[in-house]
């Protein structure tokens, strides 16, 4: 509660408003900050006329700016250094989720086997059809409300090429364009989690070739 409070502090004192709702999780060495009803009117304007890129970027740069505040925070309460920050938005919800990540943390989740290895499956059928196959995945965090992968060397040589080159515009495009192919096939996960689906991101990082898909589940709908 403390930690959702401060972000949303940090967030009013530089947007200018904060999120209506924000919750803080912690696994392993990893926090995870999911936030609900949170856009400014620049971001608005931006959206309904279709400039995506200066929306995320505008975020990117005001995010960054408050998570330099937040991780000396975040790290004196919890007792653990993060060294990595990765966020993803959907604006059309109007969502968003912030990881802080200790890149040497080696937590994973136990979870059924057969369970998985059929999650496991569809992940790498799903994204063989928008990006390179996964070298490894492994479930980071699984509860009734979330599930975090994280996937390992997940870039085509040409993503490489393009991330050194820092053109991070085009790979914004092709972010988007792999959660949209995830969406697509939403029934199918939710099929495998037998729960709904309410919301789904994936956070780059393409320093050190892997990301996170992250799946929040609607609290109160089972699969029957």
């Amino acid at each position: 509660m403390y930690l959702s409070s401060t972000f949303s502090k940090l967030l009013k004192r530089k947007f200018g408003k904060g999120p209506e709702s924000c919750n803080v999780i912690l696994k392993g060495n990893r926090c995870f900050v999911y936030m609900r009803n949170f856009i400014t009117p620049a971001e608005e304007v931006l959206i309904n006329q279709g400039q995506l890129d200066l929306a995320h970027n505008f975020r990117s740069a005001v995010i960054n700016s408050v998570t330099q505040e937040f991780i000396p925070e975040v790290s004196i309460t919890l007792g653990i250094s993060f060294d990595h920050v990765f966020h993803d938005w959907n604006y059309d919800k109007n969502t968003g989720i912030l990881l802080l990540d200790y890149v040497q943390s080696n937590y994973e989740e136990k979870i059924d086997n057969s369970f998985q290895n059929s999650l496991f499956h569809l992940i790498d059928d799903v994204g063989s059809n928008y990006h390179k196959k996964p070298a490894s995945l492994k479930v980071v965090k699984f509860t009734q409300n979330i599930c975090a992968i994280e996937s390992k060397e997940v870039l085509l040589p040409l993503e490489k090429f393009v991330y050194e080159r820092g053109n991070i515009d085009l790979l914004l495009h092709q972010a988007r364009n792999i959660k949209d192919g995830y969406w697509i096939n939403q029934e199918k996960f939710e099929r495998i989690f037998n729960r709904l689906i309410e919301d789904m991101f994936i956070m780059w990082d393409y320093k050190n070739n892997r990301n996170y898909l992250v799946f929040i589940f609607n609290k109160l709908y089972t699969m029957k």
